[in-house]
This record gives structure tokens, sequence and C-alpha cells, in this order.
């Protein structure tokens, strides 16, 4: 069954109404009828089965009925991955989204050869809008952050954990081992090319554990993928 997003502030005394976006994909794209159950998230990670009383004019009501489960990993993971080309960046977004990513940080490394900081207003939009189309797809109550670009120097330098997916690592099972517990992770993943040397010893100076992905070169919308499921599937 599909989910919209409902804003908590759009919810009061179990009645909900929906903003002009959502009131017209339930009533047109969904075809929606007053009876008909959905569900509904607030982004904030809630969820609730909920049902319509009213679709007309472009706007949207109904009765919040349960709350549904919401589940999250235990760990809030935040994917600093390198700008990469649009297709890549969409992918990343959505299947990100899917596997558990709390915060997407676009990050700018010697080897990046694609400009988001400078087109980032224009571009911004249509990026959440790519992380709130997947997280209604997949079920998530909690809906991720997008942020501006930031350099990858200054990210490390901020301190926390981070894991960083390089061929210089050992294989998840053993990387994660020193990780049990930790709430708050940043994973980097580099861009076409890898991370320089400079960097990778940058890294390895600010306490980054190293991880390895497997045998083979990934692309970065993979790499990005299998670094997220292989921690979050380790730690929970």
């Amino acid at each position: 069954m599909p989910q919209y997003l409902i804003p908590a502030e759009n919810m009061r005394d179990g009645e909900f109404f929906a903003g002009p976006d959502e009131s017209s994909h339930i009533a047109r794209a969904a075809r929606a009828r007053a009876g008909d159950e959905i569900e509904i998230f607030d982004g904030k990670g809630n969820r609730y089965r909920a049902v319509l009383k009213a679709v007309t004019g472009g706007r949207v009501s109904g009765s919040v009925k349960e709350k549904l489960p919401s589940p999250e990993y235990r760990t809030r993971l935040t994917l600093c991955f390198a700008v990469v080309a649009r297709p890549a960046l969409e992918s990343i977004l959505e299947h990100g989204t899917e596997a558990g990513v709390d915060v997407f940080q676009p990050v700018l490394a010697s080897r990046v050869q694609f400009d988001l900081f400078s087109d980032w207003e224009r571009r911004a939009g249509r990026l959440n809008q790519l992380v709130t189309a997947a997280a209604k797809q997949c079920g998530r109550g909690f809906l991720p952050e997008v942020r501006k670009p930031e350099k990858l120097d200054d990210l490390l330098a901020a301190g926390g954990a981070s894991v960083l997916a390089s061929a210089e690592g050992p294989p998840p099972d053993e990387a994660v081992k020193g990780l049990a517990g930790t709430e708050e992770l940043k994973l980097f993943v580099g861009p076409e090319g890898g991370f320089t040397k400079g960097e990778l010893e940058f890294a390895r100076s600010k306490g980054a554990v190293f991880m390895n992905l497997g045998l083979y070169t990934l692309r970065a919308e993979t790499a990005c993928l299998s670094a997220v499921s292989a921690l979050l599937t380790r730690l929970g």
C-alpha cells in the first residue's frame, strides 16, 4: 500500500489534511475515493493507517486510525559521498533512503569532476523530492536530510566516528568490530578514481576506519549502497 507525507502540523485530534501536492497525488494519480484506506507518515518517524473522508477540489482529508510500525536502524548514518553526475547522484539518494541512510552529505574531494556547490539552491528542491519519493515507496517513517556540499577535510576534521570505503581496509566483518554501539557514524565513499593518497592519509590521521567492499571496482552509486548495507546490517 502506498504511503503519503502528511506533516505533523497537518494532523490534529485524530484528523488530517494533505497539502496541495499530496492531495493531487491521492485524488488524481491514485484516484482514491472517500472511504479508502491509506498509509501516511510525518517524516519524523511516525507512520499511521488512515481512512479518507473527503476527496474534493484538490483537498484531501481523513481520519487517523492507528499507529503503524516504523523501524529504523539504531545507528544514525550520514553518507558522505563524493559528488557524481546526476544519474548516479539520483540513484544514491533513492537507494540510500531505501537502505537506511539518515543524512546525505555531498563531499567535495580532489578528484570530484562535478560542481554541485555553485548550483545548490536550484537543485536542492529536486534532490529532496527524490528522497521523499523513495521514503514513501519503501515505507519509512523518517525522512532523510539532504545537506549542502562540504569539503572532505572539513568533515573529517569535525570528528566523530567515521568509516571510509577503501581497498586498503579489511572486509566489513572485521572493520565494524570496534564500532559496536556507535550511535552516530559518518560513512565516506570516494569519487571515480577514489580518494587521493593524501586524502586517505588525512582520514587515517583523524581515526577513520577503513573498510573494503570486495574484489572488484564498483561504480560510485554501487559502492554507496554496498557500504551502507554492509554497515547497517552489522551495526543495527
